[in-house]
Formats: structure tokens, sequence, C-alpha cells
């Protein structure tokens, strides 16, 4: 492997002590996460008593801190050893392109969920941070003069200079997401009006009511709605009762039938609809009453002793109850502001990231991506690229300019019909690039959306749901219609015997190496923090995986792969 770019880093001569073999330390942390062991410290153990590790480091023992430093700092070069090993299993005919699946695994950050809190308490502990200070600068301005200092840090927060940067940082990301999601203030109160105006209106389209607003408020506008509509029917009662009166004249007058009065009431505060108006408004009146109940008077002791925060002792910390009429706020992690929550498969939520993985149909990976979104539905697209990308660099790696066209390698040639999902490559019978095109890509039902199933690039199949749900053969037997939509002409294909065939490949395929990374890596969470170190784990942890799939291939293959 070319390793240059590790070694460019350190000075080969000068003062200092002399550091450790990049090689060494790379091998000794390929070694280390194969067999599942990703903590420095634990490294630094093994390296004692492991006799693996003491014949790789050559029975040198490198400090924990030298492992982690290196690991961090060399955490750009990962891509480009991943690519590496990529194109050496390529060499060796692993990488097969028929099918390729694409699944999303949550794997928990370096962080506590309970580290998780809301933009005021950002904001207090910034300010705190900042009004502190202030104080001890000026402290020491009075005691030493400015003049004999900079503007360093003031000595009692050089400590503490990681956390208010994790504080700054958590405060920007909540505020960005509180403007994206149109939480913050004035994006509430637009609401809020908008709902009260189309409740006074009267309108049956209103939607829940905002949580967070103003009961009263909206209390008010449900009277005066119902207020509006008593005061229509009375209205329309007039009219009726004007026009039987009419009736009634023009019978006695001899110039019409007579009417039919039936249960026909002349006062205009009596029928069916007023009496149903007169309800509405009543009940409207109690609800603002007890609104306004509610607002003025203050909670008894039990229920303020339920919405005070109770110390929750220990790890915990504060508690309380949810109230409904608390508006939703963004949240940011302080401890890893780039995690985010995440639902896992039983139910709960973690603090975490999404790995999404690309895995061709004999189980090499392809591209490893760390995302934040807590789904997959808008990773269909980046995936699909990532897989393009990397099945170009694949046939380059198996066919260089050996393509009869000539214009040289067709795959190169041909890369954006590749991406828009043609795969007739060269249009020869014979030429080799097919066997490198992406056959079919097959997504499980988090990516099912309208947009997923219409995006341009290669065949796909994607599921509608759980296996429980999917359709079985011959629950489809009639031809779609001409003009069905892409949603029924993807039930329709899963229903078949090719389309249920293919698509169990993805069980096979993508769900084994998820679990090889978090039993075997022993990558069930992140050992290091922020969304460029996670990214680089997965890719490294990735690389490893591949690594061992080439070590296990026939060792004549293998050979081959290396000497060219």
């Amino acid at each position: 492997m070319d390793v240059t770019e590790l070694e460019a880093r350190y000075a080969q001569g000068g003062p200092g002590r002399r550091a450790y073999d990049p090689r060494m330390l790379l091998a000794l942390l390929i070694y280390a996460y194969s067999a599942g062991v990703r903590s420095s410290r634990q490294i630094e153990r093994l390296c004692r008593t492991d006799v693996a590790m003491r014949v790789i480091c050559g029975l040198q023992v490198p400090d924990h801190t030298v492992i982690a430093r290196f690991r961090q700092r060399h955490q750009d070069s990962v891509r480009a050893l991943f690519t590496q090993v990529l194109l050496i299993c390529a060499k060796a005919g692993m990488g097969r392109l028929g099918t390729i699946a694409v699944d999303g695994t949550k794997i928990a950050a370096d962080a506590s969920k309970k580290a998780t809190c809301r933009r005021q308490w950002l904001q207090q502990q910034v300010d705190e941070i900042l009004t502190r200070a202030t104080s001890e600068d000026a402290a020491e301005d009075a005691e030493f003069g400015s003049a004999n200092r900079g503007d360093e840090t003031p000595q009692g927060l050089r400590g503490r200079r990681d956390r208010e940067e994790r504080l700054k940082r958590a405060l920007a990301e909540v505020i960005a997401e509180e403007a994206e999601r149109g939480l913050d203030e004035e994006a509430a109160a637009a609401k809020e009006r908008a709902f009260l105006e189309a409740t006074r209106a009267g309108r049956n389209d209103v939607g829940s009511r905002p949580v967070g607003a103003d009961p009263v408020a909206i209390a008010e506008a449900r009277l005066q709605a119902a207020q509006d509509r008593l005061a229509k029917e009375v209205a329309a009662k007039r009219e009726q009762i004007a026009v039987m009166r009419e009736r009634i004249r023009r019978f006695e007058a001899g110039e019409g039938p007579k009417p039919n009065l039936g249960p026909f009431s002349f006062d205009e505060n009596r029928g069916q609809q007023v009496a149903r108006a007169k309800r509405w408004v009543a009940r409207a009146e109690r609800e603002l009453a007890a609104a306004r109940a509610r607002t003025s008077s203050p909670p008894s002791e039990s229920q303020q002793a339920d919405l005070t925060p109770v110390p929750g002792g220990g790890r915990h910390g504060p508690r309380g109850i949810k109230s409904k009429d608390e508006r939703p706020v963004a949240r940011c992690n302080v401890t890893d502001p780039d995690s985010r929550l995440m639902q896992d498969r039983n139910g709960g939520t973690i603090q975490g990231y999404n790995a999404q993985l690309a895995v061709s149909d004999d189980g090499l990976i392809l591209s490893p991506q760390v995302v934040q979104d807590a789904n997959d539905r808008r990773q269909l697209r980046p995936m699909t690229q990532a897989a393009v990308t990397a099945a170009l660099l694949i046939h380059r790696t198996r066919c260089p300019r050996q393509c009869p066209t000539p214009g040289g390698c067709c795959a190169a040639a041909s890369a954006e019909r590749n991406d828009a999902g043609d795969t007739s490559g060269c249009e020869e019978a014979d030429c080799r690039c097919r066997a490198d095109w992406i056959g079919t890509m097959l997504f499980d039902a988090g990516y099912w959306t309208q947009d997923n199933l219409t995006a341009p690039g290669p065949d796909r199949l994607i599921a509608p749901g759980k296996n429980g749900d999917l359709p079985q053969p011959c629950e489809h037997p009639d031809p779609p219609p001409e003009d069905a939509d892409p949603a029924t002409l993807m039930l329709h294909r899963l229903a078949t015997e090719d389309g249920t065939t293919l698509y169990k490949r993805r069980a096979a395929t993508v769900e084994p190496v998820n679990g090889h990374l978090k039993d075997r890596t022993a990558l069930r969470r992140f050992a290091r923090r922020g969304l460029a170190a996670c990214q680089a784990e997965l890719t490294f942890a990735a690389t490893v995986l591949n690594l061992g799939k080439l070590c296990r291939l026939d060792p004549a293959r293998r050979a081959a792969a290396l000497t060219n």
C-alpha cells in the first residue's frame, strides 16, 4: 500500500524524540480493529501481552496517546487507504456489481442523550462563561495592568476552553436547526396568528392547535366564530320568516297556493340550525371561562409539585413532566454537537449517527458514509452516486483502456449513461465492461418515497414495507396499466418471481456486513467525536473488513492481485 502521505507528515531529522514508524502504527490499528479492539488504552495493554501485537510493534510499546494522536492526525488519509484496498480487492476479482445493496444502521456516538440541551440552557451557559471571562480579565488588569498581559484566556478558564467551544458550537447548531424547521419565535408566532385567523373565520381545515399557543386567545377566536355562525343562522331564519309571511299574504290575497307551515316557527330564535349554533356558542363560552380560570388562578400544591422539576439524582440530572403547552424546540448535544437523537430498531432512542453502506453482491463494501439524518429517505441519491463512482473505479482497475471503442475505456466515456441507468456499455457483445456495470440496486422500506422511485440512476428495487408487507408472487397477475404511477409499477415488479428472488439478495448482502461491523469490529459506538472523526472511523473499519475478505481469498488470486 502507498503510505507516503502518512510518512510525509513526520520530520526526518531535527530535535525531539524519533517518531514511531507510521507503517507499524497502521498495521497495529488494522490488526486491532480486526480483533474488535478500538480503545487506544486497550491496544497499549495488548502490546505487552498479545504475541501478534508484540511482533507487529517489534517489542516496542507505543503509548495510548501516540495511538490516539496517530488516528486523529491521519483521519483525512483514511479515504485514500480505503480506495487502495478496494482497488486491490477489485484486481483479485472481488466486487461483483450485478446487485448492490444499500442499507443504513444506527451507531451510537461517544455522548449521552442526557446531554442534549435546549437553546435557552445553552445560551445561559455561554453567557455565564463570557461574563466570568470578562470579570477575570478585569481582575487581572487591576492586579497586573493591561499592558503586562495579552489577550490570552484567563487562567481560571484555560481548562474549560474546550467546553466553551463545544457550547458555542452546540448553540450555533440549535439556532440553525430552529431557523430550518421554523421553530424560532417569529415562525411560531406566525403559525399561531394563522391558526387564530382560520379559527376566527370558522374554517374546518385549521388543523390541530399549535403547541404553546395562548389557550385564551384560541378560546376567544372559537367563541367569535360561534357567535358569527349564530348571527348567520339567525339572519337566515329571518329571511325564511319573511318568505313564509309573503307566501301567507299572497294566499290570503288569492294569488297563490296555501303554504305548508308544518312545524315551522315564526320565532327567529328557534329552529334546528339556530339551536345547534347556540350550543356551539355555549360550549365556546365554557371553554373560554375554563381557559381564563387556568390562566388566572395559580395551580394547587399537588399540581405545582408535578410541574416542578425534581432532582433526578446521579447521572440522570433534573427531570420533569412534559407539558402540552410547551412549544417544540430544537436541541443539541453538548458532548458531540454533530450527533443526533435517532430511533433504534428496538423502538428506543440513541444519541448517534446514521451509517450508510453500499455493499456489492459478494459482500465488499463499496462506499461507507456517515450522515446525521435520522431516517434513510434522503440518502438514496448520494449513495447511488457513490456506488456509481466506486463501480467506475473498479472497472478502470480491471480494464484499463482495453475496450474496443476508439475513445478508450467505455466506462469512462459512458459514465453519464451509467448514471442514467444505461447498461449497454459500448454496444459490443463481448465488451468486458458489461460485467462491471451496476445491475440492480436494492433498498429497504426506509428509502420508499415518490422522489426516490423516480430519481435518475441505475435500476433499483425499493420495498414498500417490511417482509410481511411485501407483495407475494402472483398477487398482481395482470400487467400494470400503461399510465400506472411509479409506486404501482414497483409493486408489480416486486410481485414477480424475478423481483422477489432479486430482492431477497438484499438481506443476504448488506445485513451480514452490518452485523460484522458491529459484532466483530465492535463498532457499536464511535470512539471519537464529530462528524468528520466518525466518518474516518467508519471508513477505517470498512477498510479492515475489506482486507479481511481479501485475506480469506484464494492465495493464488490474492498473490496475483498484489503483484500487479
